[in-house]
């Protein structure tokens, strides 16, 4: 019916656009009093710049992802997320050649295939941050407390900052080990998907949905408890400077996170509507991720990214009127 948009697309219609504007201006204000620029990619990237950073095992690349071959044949999809393409301009820029960090923030489309619920589209708007170029806990603290102040400006009172790490690459062998011994001893009552992701990337198995899995899997080992010196004084510190910025936490040891290229401090950003919780924001380091896409070695990277239709829709919830 060509009257009719696409599934899991919307028309943001003159009565409502008022409302995005809004939020737009909001965050803009708010990234450029911490110091933040914007940042413009394209709608699609080569296939490669999501595969090699989000990770090939992700339901993303794996289920979600619009990917065709163009008239060159060349592999294009449109962005799932916006961290990866944001990376890429600051390689292909060569960004890193500036003083650093650098401190992006981004306002895009973004395009997921799957199933269109209340805040979900298959075209949705996401908003976000990225700074590059420091390794230290107080720009993790920065990045967080970035989005409160955003939330808390737009009413949002109510909300559950909730944060974990993820380790690195050193203690994740470690840990990747025992966690592997465990799933192998469990296999008998993981769902498909966890069978799967426990040969390729054991760590989502936690991440899993399933309410068979959760709790058949309620003694399995958490990152955190294996967590090399380098990482648990990162964790420890970034605690410490929260503290000090008087940003109320909760250690969940369950973040982990959809994508692959986390690594330390991932954190959730929780809104407790009136009756229901819902996430409204997640993020988290992802040092390594330039060096991934072909940019050089040593440069450290955080960010988040929030979804525009759910933070409306949790605007709602909450009675806040713009």
């Amino acid at each position: 019916m060509l009257s009719k948009a696409p599934r899991g697309t919307r028309d943001i219609l003159p009565k409502e656009v008022y409302k995005w504007q809004y939020v737009e201006k909001k965050f803009r204000e708010i990234c450029a009093l911490y110091g933040y620029e914007e940042m413009r990619t394209p709608i699609f990237e080569h296939t490669e710049v999501f595969t090699r950073s989000v990770g090939d095992t992700t339901d993303i690349v794996q289920k979600e992802m619009y990917t065709f071959t163009d008239k060159g044949d060349r592999q294009i999809s449109l962005k799932p997320e916006g961290t990866a393409g944001t990376i890429r301009a600051f390689i292909e820029s060569k960004l890193y050649a500036d003083t650093q960090p650098t401190k992006l923030f981004y306002i895009t489309p973004c395009f997921r295939y799957e199933r269109p619920q209340a805040g979900r589209q298959r075209q949705f708007h996401q908003f976000g941050t990225e700074a590059l170029g420091s390794d230290q806990p107080s720009i993790d603290a920065e990045v967080i407390s970035l989005a409160v102040q955003f939330f808390s400006e737009l009413g949002l009172k109510d909300l559950s900052v909730n944060i974990n790490s993820v380790g690195c690459p050193h203690c994740r062998e470690e840990y990747n080990k025992k966690l592997k011994e465990y799933l192998d001893a469990k296999s008998d009552v993981l769902c498909g998907t966890c069978l799967e992701r426990k040969e390729k990337n054991p760590m989502r198995v936690i991440d899993c949905k399933n309410p068979t899995c959760k709790e058949n899997l309620h003694d399995i080992p958490f990152m955190i408890d294996y967590l090399c010196d380098d990482c648990k004084d990162h964790f420890n510190k970034l605690q410490e400077y929260l503290r000090e910025m008087d940003i109320k936490f909760v250690v969940d040891k369950t973040i982990v996170r959809g994508l692959d290229y986390y690594r330390k401090t991932a954190f959730e950003i929780i809104s407790n509507d009136i009756g229901s919780q819902s996430t409204v924001c997640g993020g988290g380091r992802y040092d390594g991720l330039v060096e991934q896409l072909g940019g050089p070695k040593g440069i450290s990277g955080i960010g988040f990214g929030l979804g525009a239709e759910r933070l409306l829709l949790t605007l709602e919830n909450n009675n806040i009127e713009i």
